[in-house]
């Protein structure tokens, strides 16, 4: 019993901020196998990062929106691989549902397109 409560005590969610992104995209880059050392491009696959998993302030996770080829979306999380037997996935797609609806719920698939494509475009650009 005293684990398990130390390791709730230790495992945090919040919503991402501006600096957290090095570590986003460090995470992605570690998952994604197309993120090679010569094709250093983002595309629209990134997302729009959401919320953030932290293991005693490191961020172990992250989830983000993507907007799929239809008129729809789709939550999905990246997971330091270290971390996959803990409950990290369900609770950031829960977190992040919530947050989604409060923060996106008026708002058009094409906007949320559009915010995915700057930030793509601004990660692109920023390296150079």
């Amino acid at each position: 019993m005293e684990t398990i409560l130390k390791q709730q005590q230790n495992l945090s969610f919040r919503a991402v901020t501006i600096t957290d992104l090095n570590a986003i995209i460090s995470l992605y880059q570690q998952q994604n196998t197309s993120f090679t050392e010569s094709n250093l491009q983002f595309n629209h696959q990134f997302g729009l990062p959401l919320y953030v998993a932290e293991w005693d302030n490191e961020i172990v996770g992250y989830s983000y929106v993507a907007a799929t080829n239809s008129d729809d979306y789709c939550l999905k999380t990246t997971i330091n691989t270290t971390f996959s037997n803990y409950p990290i996935n369900e609770h950031l797609i829960l977190e992040s549902e919530l947050f989604f609806e409060s923060e996106w719920q008026n708002d058009s698939l094409k906007k949320l397109k559009m915010a995915i494509d700057q930030l793509v475009n601004w990660l692109n650009n920023s390296k150079s």
